[in-house]
């Protein structure tokens, strides 16, 4: 079975950004606790009761492109433009939840992954490697163990990068959707920095 990491194409979309006083008014001001920031795996449920007001219109001062993707990763978590959500929302339903957005090119949603390599403990400690600087140089999984997940998450990177099998990666490439990089380098460090990136948090 084969895994890959999904990191934003920064070079050609622009960052995604969230309305800042809906975001306070939904979930408070504490960033630890705001749905944009946040990238420990916890559930919106009850917290997100409003369609998310976000935008593409920030190029981050010249950082990213300038267009709207249909896909994108931030903070753990992926937006899907509604042609996106139609291409792989049923693949990985069942890996966590949906929140409705609206923005400039319409309907759209955002994918909060709850599914954790650690809780099936597929993470391959032996060969996930970490530096002198507590940087990822590596990250492997025990792929028997994380085979009923679509798309996951792992602690050993703080949450912060999306892994997914060959049906979601077939199912992006079949349907043209544009907004991502997909490597099968788990892990990959300028995956992972292409992921923050832009971040303005």
């Amino acid at each position: 079975m084969a895994l890959y990491t999904l990191y934003p194409d920064l070079d050609n979309f622009a960052f995604i950004g969230f309305d800042e006083k809906q975001m306070k008014d939904l979930c408070g001001d504490d960033p630890r606790d705001r749905f944009d920031f946040h990238n420990i795996p916890k559930s919106f449920e009850g917290i997100i009761s409003k369609i998310l007001n976000i935008d593409f219109s920030d190029d981050c001062n010249g950082l990213t492109g300038t267009d709207a993707p249909d896909l994108q990763v931030f903070h753990g978590k992926l937006f899907l433009s509604e042609k996106a959500y139609k291409a792989i929302g049923k693949i990985i339903a069942k890996d966590g939840e949906f929140f409705p957005v609206t923005y400039e090119n319409g309907k759209g949603y955002i994918f909060n992954p709850m599914s954790i390599a650690e809780d099936v403990d597929g993470l391959d400690e032996a060969l996930s490697i970490k530096n002198e600087w507590d940087d990822v140089e590596n990250i492997a999984f025990h792929e028997d163990k994380v085979k009923q997940f679509a798309m996951f998450r792992t602690a050993f990177d703080t949450y912060i990068s999306l892994f997914c099998n060959e049906a979601v990666k077939n199912a992006i490439e079949k349907n043209d959707l544009i907004g991502l990089n997909i490597t099968p380098e788990l892990g990959a460090e300028f995956g992972m920095a292409q992921n923050q990136k832009a971040s303005p948090h």
